[in-house]
């Protein structure tokens, strides 16, 4: 019936119902599909949208993870290394780093390579010095030598609240690691992972994070962090999540409710975070959403595609702004790179990496464009220039710096194209072959000129260049202009070897030459002469005329040298004014004769100098090898010593060497070293000399004469050494050794009741200068008690030869002591009559020598008879030395002469023998 009344109906109407139940059955099938479809799908968005926001949180987390280490290790390297021995420093430079606090909120700690606290911030007292080296992050720092973040622990710091803490290594400038700066992050207090546990997903949703040793870093209920998990079975996705698995999944928990839990790892520690959401509550929006499907789809499928497209076009307007701003970006300058725009979620978060990676782009293309210029800046003040070649080794590019040694950049030109001198053929050879091997080079060094002729001396080194495939596309390097380094490196060479001023080989060079010549003259059997040359009075010139014009001098006596020698010959200038002279190949020594002869008469020839007209002669001395020697040094030594004989002889004259020196020389040695011995182990003894009155022929007077008594070669003479003890200064001690030893002797024998004597001691012309002679005799005339006026000092006439006034004024000083004076030896030298007066003289000795012969020498006779008529007038005394006859007594006795003193009486005898005689004299 109703089949046929549809049948009767309209098409209109049947074709309306049709349509009406097609719509209806297609709208009920598509719902049922769509229902079915949906439920899968949100089933997967869901997990999927969880897993990406696990995934956002996590990344969040190492985030902020990575910002703290960052910031740590950037304190870490500002950390003075002296802070970790100074406790004071370091809490200094803990309390500054205020910004780290509101990371680090558990404190920060500074420790030394021990595992010692050094300072900690804020500060607790009482925790500085306390060993932490036993805690797992002290040793995995130890032994990784890398930057460590502790699993979490209970905190006594933070009263045992749960912490962790980060560990940054330091280390010395040799690499050592010295100590470690701790970051500790308390886990309740207010940063970036307590944070999760207020953390709400939905309604009943929460997040927690645990470490793979199962333990709670992060929970909704605080009383579960540090709390195990779940043991090991009982979860079997938490199992997998430990074992590695990411994503989401549905489990069972320990209250039998369903939840959704999605696990994703931290990349920068090995925690594990849990984002779970019960099931119930996070299918709640599909059911109502199925209603709402049922109740809508009929009449708001249009509205829905109309809302839906309006929707799409609104959230895809962000990145339609972003493709128009990329395909625009190449024309944008400065901040108009950057797209402002606002947004958020995801499209937000790609417009905030793209500002970033464009900043990024444009701070790298800066600091390209900077190192550039900085590069190109150096290149052009530098003397060093930058230069490649190709394949075929031809140059193809040369930097500025070639420019300013003013050589052509030769372009186009392979290198030994190029005018280039100094390189051997073996060179050029060897060089070639390293480049078609493709081998880097460095230092090939080699010369060439410049536009304006001179001569540059280059230093190139290269490295071969290959592209992305490895294959060989030329050669590049640097190439420096080392003329002035090579300049310099030959002058210290040349000065190495040779005298500054006068350019003569020095003691270096010449002794190289000496035996190049010793070489020559043992194959030709000939001699060589080592011929030492001293300029007689050189340093008057100096004193005179300045330091400037005896350089000219010096110059000079080079030039007239090398016009005496020939010049296969050697002339050396061995400082001061010696000169050094090597002449080869000589047949014999009349040739050396000769050539110093000529030397000697070429120095002597007057030389115009600022107007002075000089003239000067020297004094040499003459070794032959092989005859003196073979060796450098023996004859320079044995040559000097013939040189010195010059000086003695007069000057202005030469001296050959013979063994006589050496023996001279070897026993002025041996008296200098056994001198100074000598002194302080008291070898030294005084014999004393009987002086007689000629008249009476009483006993009135002794020398006191100094002895050495040598452990090896017995009682020495005073002769042998007192010249040697004058030239070392040494006489001054001895000196005063004397006049304290005598005038103490002279007190025993008063003191013994013997007849007093006059005490004669003789005086150095050394002691006036060096030593202080009035303090030496008060002191030794107090040390002993001895009158002054039994003293006798014996000056010699050599003391006023310089110095006259500081002379007289201390033997002025003697005379207000009391003590009497004596010329020694009157007669051989000075001999001034006005000195004489000057000097407040009481008695003249007349030396031997005048003595000696005085019986058949008629010049003796008158010099002696001369003398005694001469003090008499100036009523001086006078006394005889070397007095040996009974003749010579009785003529010095009827010239009138007062005493006398030799063998004739006695010789020097020790002290115990004048006692003898002295008694024998009281006696009698």
């Amino acid at each position: 019936m109703r089949l046929n009344r549809f049948r009767q109906s309209s098409l209109k109407t049947r074709v309306v119902l049709a349509v009406a139940l097609l719509f209806v059955g297609f709208a009920s099938l598509l719902t049922w599909l769509v229902l079915r479809h949906f439920d899968q799908s949100f089933r997967q968005n869901l997990y999927h949208e969880q897993f990406v926001l696990a995934t956002t949180l996590a990344d969040t987390i190492d985030d902020k993870i990575r910002q703290s280490q960052a910031l740590l290790t950037e304190v870490a390297g500002q950390v003075p290394l002296p802070a970790l021995r100074n406790p004071q420093l370091a809490q200094d430079f803990l309390d500054q780093k205020t910004s780290l606090k509101a990371i680090f909120t558990n404190g920060l700690l500074l420790i030394d390579a021990q595992g010692r606290i050094v300072a900690e911030s804020p500060y607790l007292p009482g925790r500085r010095g306390r060993d932490i080296s036993s805690l797992e992050v002290f040793k995995v720092v130890t032994e990784t030598g890398q930057s460590y973040i502790s699993k979490p622990f209970a905190s006594v710091r933070a009263m045992g609240r749960p912490a962790i803490t980060m560990a940054i290594p330091l280390f010395n400038a040799q690499g050592n690691m010295v100590g470690r700066l701790h970051g500790s992050i308390e886990l309740l207090g207010r940063n970036f992972l307590s944070d999760l546990n207020d953390f709400k997903l939905g309604q009943t949703g929460y997040v927690s994070l645990f470490t793979k040793d199962r333990i709670f870093i992060s929970n909704r209920n605080p009383q579960r962090i540090l709390q195990p998990i779940v043991l090991p079975g009982l979860n079997p996705l938490v199992d997998r999540a430990i074992d590695g698995f990411e994503g989401t999944d549905i489990v069972t928990n320990s209250r039998h409710v369903e939840v959704i839990t999605s696990f994703k790892h931290l990349n920068t520690v090995p925690w594990i975070l849990s984002m779970n959401m019960p099931v119930s509550e996070a299918i709640e929006p599909l059911q109502q959403a199925r209603d709402f499907l049922l109740l809508a789809i009929a009449a708001g499928t249009t509205v829905v595609v109309v809302l839906i497209w309006l929707v799409m076009r609104k959230a895809l307007a962000p990145l339609e702004a972003l493709t128009q701003h990329v395909r625009e970006l190449q024309h944008k300058q400065g901040e108009a790179r950057q797209l402002q725009l606002p947004a958020s979620g995801e499209i937000g978060a790609l417009v905030q990496t793209f500002n970033a990676m464009i900043q990024a782009q444009d701070a790298q293309r800066q600091n390209l464009q900077e190192s550039e210029t900085r590069f190109r800046s150096l290149a052009e003040m530098s003397t060093d220039w930058y230069w490649e070649q190709d394949t075929r080794y031809r140059f193809t590019l040369m930097s500025r710096g070639l420019d300013k040694t003013g050589v052509d950049t030769y372009l186009g030109w392979t290198r030994w194209e190029m005018p280039i001198v100094g390189v051997s053929d073996a060179q050029w050879a060897e060089h070639r072959a390293m480049l078609d091997r493709h081998e880097p080079f460095r230092n090939f060094v080699y010369q060439v000129r410049a536009v304006n002729g001179d001569l540059r001396t280059f230093s190139i080194s290269g490295v071969p260049m290959v592209d992305e495939q490895g294959v060989f596309t030329g050669y590049r390097g640097i190439g420096s202009d080392i003329t002035d380094r090579k300049t310099a490196e030959q002058r210290i060479e040349y000065l190495a070897y040779h005298d500054a001023l006068t350019g003569l080989p020095n003691r270096l060079l010449v002794q190289d030459r000496f035996e190049q010549a010793m070489a020559q003259a043992e194959r030709s059997r000939t001699k060589v002469a080592l011929v030492y040359l001293d300029l007689d009075n050189f340093k008057t010139i100096n004193d005179t005329l300045g330091h400037a014009a005896g350089d000219e001098f010096l110059k000079e006596t080079a030039r007239r040298l090398r016009n005496c020698v020939r010049d296969s010959d050697t002339i050396s200038r061995q400082g001061g004014d010696e000169f050094l002279l090597v002449l080869r190949d000589l047949p014999d020594t009349e040739t050396v004769s000769t050539v110093v002869i000529k030397i000697l008469e070429r120095l002597q020839e007057p030389l115009q100098l600022d107007a002075q007209e000089l003239a000067s002669s020297a004094s040499v001395g003459v070794a032959i090898a092989p005859d003196d020697g073979r060796d450098f040094e023996t004859l320079r030594k044995k040559a000097d010593l013939a040189m010195y004989r010059s000086k003695e002889s007069g000057r202005n004259t030469y001296h050959f060497f013979d063994p006589t020196m050496d023996a001279e020389a070897g026993e002025h040695l041996l008296m200098r070293n056994g001198l100074r011995r000598a002194l302080e182990r008291q070898e030294f003894v005084l014999h004393y000399q009987p002086q007689y009155e000629l008249a009476s022929g009483t006993l009135i007077g002794v020398e006191a004469l100094i002895r050495w008594a040598h452990p090896e070669l017995g009682l020495v003479a005073p002769a042998r050494f007192i010249g040697v003890a004058e030239e070392s200064g040494l006489i001054v001690p001895m000196g005063d050794w004397v006049l304290r030893q005598a005038c103490g002797q002279a007190m025993q024998w008063r003191q013994a009741g013997l007849p007093a004597l006059t005490l004669s001691v003789n005086l150095s012309a050394i002691q006036f200068k060096r030593g202080n002679v009035e303090q030496s005799v008060s002191r030794a005339l107090a040390e002993s008690g001895l009158a002054p006026q039994l003293l006798e000092l014996e000056l010699t006439e050599s003391i006023l030869i310089q110095n006259v006034e500081s002379v007289l004024a201390s033997v002025r000083q003697l005379k207000q002591m009391g003590v009497k004076l004596a010329i020694d030896d009157f007669g051989t030298g000075y001999s001034s009559l006005s000195y004489l007066k000057r000097l407040d003289i009481d008695k003249l000795k007349i030396d031997q020598s005048f003595v000696r012969d005085l019986a058949t020498d008629p010049d003796d006779e008158a010099i002696v008879r001369a003398i005694i008529q001469m003090a008499r007038s100036l009523n001086l005394k006078t006394i005889a030395e070397g007095v040996e006859t009974d003749d010579i007594r009785r003529r010095l006795q009827a010239f009138g002469c007062d005493a006398a003193q030799g063998y004739l009486y006695s010789q020097p005898v020790p002290a115990q023998d004048i006692e003898r005689l002295l008694r024998q004299a009281k006696t009698g």
